[in-house]
């Protein structure tokens, strides 16, 4: 399912519209454009390239879109001091731990200000305390920017932080009730 939302497969069947066109007849180059401009990936595996530094992976979606090197390395720094890998910037993937991986991977699908992160199990490998600061800063991008979130997680207590929440059963879709209490949003 996150395949076709984000645009790196086609459904079998049905319609799929997104930012005013038809998913299942745009040309590639257009989905190509519309997964830079619009959707951020955290993927499960981080796919980040490993001769890359954290720096230059977060700051690689911004080089497609045009933006100088120096511009893209700037806003790629942001967003890690957003995650709180400041000190890990000229760090390749391979001397980063699985959970500062995470985060660089995380800092990448938001430096291009999107407005659709899909996120496959976002904190699965992170510490509580940092799961708790990640799962802080996506809501406060729903909240504030408006930014829509889909994550696919197997942790309940981090599911029930959501307004709505998907289950697929059997290959089939259901909306289930989401438990709420005074500390959740």
């Amino acid at each position: 399912m996150l395949n076709i939302l984000g645009l790196l497969s086609r459904p079998d069947s049905g319609e799929f519209h997104f930012v005013g066109y038809d998913m299942c007849s745009a040309s590639s180059d257009v989905l190509a454009s519309i997964r830079n401009q619009e959707i951020g990936f955290v993927f499960q595996s981080f796919n980040l390239l490993s001769r890359l530094t954290a720096l230059d992976n977060v700051a690689l979606p911004l080089s497609y879109r045009g933006f100088s090197r120096n511009k893209a390395r700037q806003h790629a720094l942001d967003h890690l001091k957003q995650v709180g890998l400041e000190d890990r910037v000229t760090h390749l993937p391979s001397e980063l731990s699985g959970g500062q991986c995470q985060r660089v991977a995380i800092a990448r699908a938001l430096v291009g200000n999107p407005s659709l992160i899909l996120a496959d199990e976002p904190t699965g490998n992170l510490d509580s305390q940092t799961a708790t600061e990640i799962l802080d800063i996506l809501l406060a991008l729903n909240r504030e920017q408006s930014v829509t979130l889909i994550v696919v997680t197997h942790d309940i207590a981090m599911a029930n932080h959501f307004d709505r929440k998907l289950e697929i059963r059997q290959g089939k879709m259901h909306e289930v009730a989401v438990a709420r209490d005074d500390k959740h949003v």
